[in-house]
């Protein structure tokens, strides 16, 4: 969740870590913990871990975040943002809960929450860190166009998994063809953007982001996708920390992909419900759903090429700040 919310925090960073390195392990001990984790392209995160209670070790906590900024490096090529805070709250019940992210000085702030139980298989299959590390690298939206904000970290999160080797492709697809069907428009839809439920916003979000990526490359022949308008969208807007019209982050999405799929797209679902049939989509990407709820791959499908195309990692290395 994406919030426009400034708050000053003063933090005391005590070490820096580089994204993938390891240290002995450390059990939590009374106070905070501070710690720099160093992502990609040079990004600091300063990470505060706080406990109300607990077993969960500091080494833990912090091989989480370094697999979800891995995960969005990988998408964006660089982290979103030069400078993160996060704020990692031990308490309550067991898993990950609670996240949002706010914009900040030149970067953003994440305050998230992790039960006390929570165990490392359990925080290696985590979404809702990458979710809220996706964030930053969106301009701000007015309130009516939340749904792109939210669409986008719904829609990215488990791609950039994906192709950061931490998710397999066949789960992120089977999840993606059941929960989808949350974002079609129900009875008195006025559009995405008149239109604030929570299906609307998140998974009609995504709806809008899997349309596009696929429209972008039928139209470019695979050569481009949404995550290519995503890029260029960062790296005119610099983020979350700035304020756009979701007009002009569309036109610059659509330079970058020699396309005019986001702008049309936002047209046609802006301010109308543009249901999608997204089971002939399933089809022609070759998602074939079996009643035991699994699925299989037809790589004989119109859009085959589409489908692993979006889930493939690009051979660019992560690149630094301009």
């Amino acid at each position: 969740m994406a919030l426009k919310l400034v708050f000053p925090l003063a933090l005391l960073v005590v070490a820096a870590v580089s994204l993938l390195s390891t240290v002995p392990d450390r059990q939590p001990s009374s106070g905070d913990f501070t710690e720099a984790v160093t992502a990609c392209g040079g990004a600091t995160i300063d990470t505060t871990i706080s406990y109300d209670d607990g077993t969960i070790s500091h080494d833990i906590v912090l091989n989480w975040i370094r697999r979800a900024a891995s995960a969005v490096c990988t998408y964006y090529g660089r982290y979103p943002v030069p400078h993160l805070i996060l704020r990692v709250h031990v308490s309550g019940r067991e898993g990950v809960h609670h996240g949002v992210t706010y914009p900040h000085d030149d970067g953003a702030l994440i305050r998230i929450s992790v039960g006390p139980s929570t165990t490392a298989a359990e925080l290696d299959s985590d979404w809702t860190l990458t979710h809220e590390m996706i964030h930053p690298a969106f301009p701000s939206m007015t309130e009516n166009h939340h749904w792109i904000e939210e669409g986008i970290s719904v829609y990215v999160e488990p791609i950039a998994r994906v192709q950061a080797g931490q998710l397999s492709a066949t789960k992120m697809w089977r999840d993606m063809v059941s929960d989808m069907p949350q974002g079609e428009p129900q009875s008195g839809d006025h559009g995405l953007d008149r239109t604030h439920s929570w299906g609307r916003t998140y998974w009609g979000g995504a709806m809008f982001c899997l349309q596009a990526d696929v429209r972008i490359r039928q139209q470019t022949h695979n050569r481009k996708g949404l995550q290519d308008a995503l890029r260029a969208i960062l790296d005119a807007s610099g983020g979350i920390d700035h304020d756009w019209p979701i007009e002009h982050a569309f036109a610059v999405g659509d330079k970058a992909t020699g396309t005019t799929v986001l702008t049309d797209l936002y047209k046609q679902m802006s301010d109308q419900p543009a249901p999608v049939d997204l089971a002939a989509l399933w089809q022609q990407l070759g998602i074939e759903r079996k009643p035991d709820g699994s699925i299989e791959f037809i790589d004989s499908a119109p859009l085959a090429n589409i489908r692993e195309a979006i889930t493939r990692a690009g051979h660019d290395a992560p690149s630094r700040r301009p």
